[in-house]
């Protein structure tokens, strides 16, 4: 009988504690969904009051908070601005799990660089830059954005160092400045276009598969995977390439003040180490971080202060830190949009 009792007990428990884990769980899920619900809706309000604030807001005004990195300068100290730049060079984002406001990509690096030039408290721009190039259009705006800045003041000058790699598109964006660091070990260089794409069109003659296409002309179905590679295809790609090639050419003899053809010698895609390309003028110096910190305080002309750009606190970022799952459903669309995009040969400036 005792033991039939301490059994009864036991069961009793374990169906008390399943019955409210389940409570909870629905609570916290009922919860989720009225959190979820109302962010929507204030979501959509807030978007329309911003809008509406927008019209009022000035042009010059900066939607980032400035935080102290490092500098000891005085009151007179130079603000310079750090933006840090790391992997391929796309439309992504590059955030940082355990800092979601911390966003290394090309697009927030882009807006960092455009509000800092509407800032009149930035002197400089102190980019650090460890990418292997990427997307052609996406590299471009950054060297505007860079080359920008400097022209928006005669005394405003902008400093690169470079990471493991600061290749093609990463090389592109950092040529218009002021003065170029390598660390020693830095791989630098690889001027020039490329587009890659596979032609299956023989293993699937063997297999039997066999691509069926309806376009509008002869040159719309260029490098379909399943047919012979079309010699004319070809050529009108080759043209396009050569034309960013030039455009990547003049970008570098100008941002180096080096003559076209001295870069076209060196713009066949091969990489070089800091030493080479300090020697081939590519770059203005190497060094580690103090000797950075001293070269900033060069083109100063005295004592700096290095700022990080923090976005200010918004109504949507109060929920991206409860709404995880939005995360997680955001980031699988953004997975299969990269897949989808995969399927489109494009140019790039990229390593490889």
């Amino acid at each position: 009988m005792e033991e039939n009792t301490h059994k009864g007990c036991l069961i009793g428990c374990l169906s008390s504690v399943g019955i409210l884990v389940g409570i909870v769980m629905l609570m916290s899920a009922m919860i989720a969904l009225c959190i979820r619900g109302c962010a929507n809706v204030a979501t959509s309000d807030m978007s329309e009051a911003m809008e509406n604030a927008a019209e009022k807001r000035p042009q010059d005004e900066v939607p980032y908070k400035k935080t102290w990195l490092s500098g000891k300068g005085g009151t007179n100290a130079a603000h310079v601005l750090k933006i840090r730049l790391r992997g391929i060079i796309s439309e992504s984002i590059q955030r940082n799990i355990f800092d979601p406001t911390e966003d290394t990509g090309a697009p927030t690096a882009l807006r960092k660089i455009r509000a800092a030039t509407k800032d009149k408290t930035i002197r400089g721009l102190y980019l650090d830059i460890d990418s292997p190039g990427g997307g052609v259009t996406i590299s471009d705006e950054l060297h505007d954005a860079i080359r920008r800045f400097r022209q928006s003041n005669t005394n405003r000058f902008v400093f690169v160092h470079m990471g493991d790699l600061c290749c093609s598109g990463g090389y592109y964006a950092a040529a218009p400045a002021t003065w170029i660091m390598a660390r020693p070990t830095t791989l630098t260089g690889s001027i020039g276009v490329i587009m890659s794409s596979v032609n299956i069109a023989e293993l699937a003659r063997k297999i039997g598969l066999e691509g069926v296409t309806i376009a509008s002309g002869d040159n719309k179905d260029l490098l379909n995977p399943l047919k012979p590679v079309d010699t004319n295809h070809v050529a009108i790609l080759k043209h396009a390439i050569s034309q960013l090639y030039e455009r990547f050419v003049s970008i570098v003899a100008e941002g180096r003040h080096l003559p076209l053809e001295t870069v076209r010698l060196l713009a066949d895609g091969r990489i070089f180490s800091a030493k080479d390309a300090l020697k081939e003028k590519l770059i203005d110096s190497i060094g580690h971080e103090a000797d950075a910190m001293e070269q900033i305080k060069k083109l100063a002309g005295g004592d700096v202060r290095i700022y990080g750009y923090k976005e200010k606190p918004n109504f949507q970022s109060l929920f991206d830190g409860i709404l995880l799952f939005e995360s997680a459903d955001g980031l699988i669309r953004k997975m299969k949009a990269a897949l989808d995009e995969g399927d489109a040969p494009r140019a790039e400036y990229r390593v490889r």
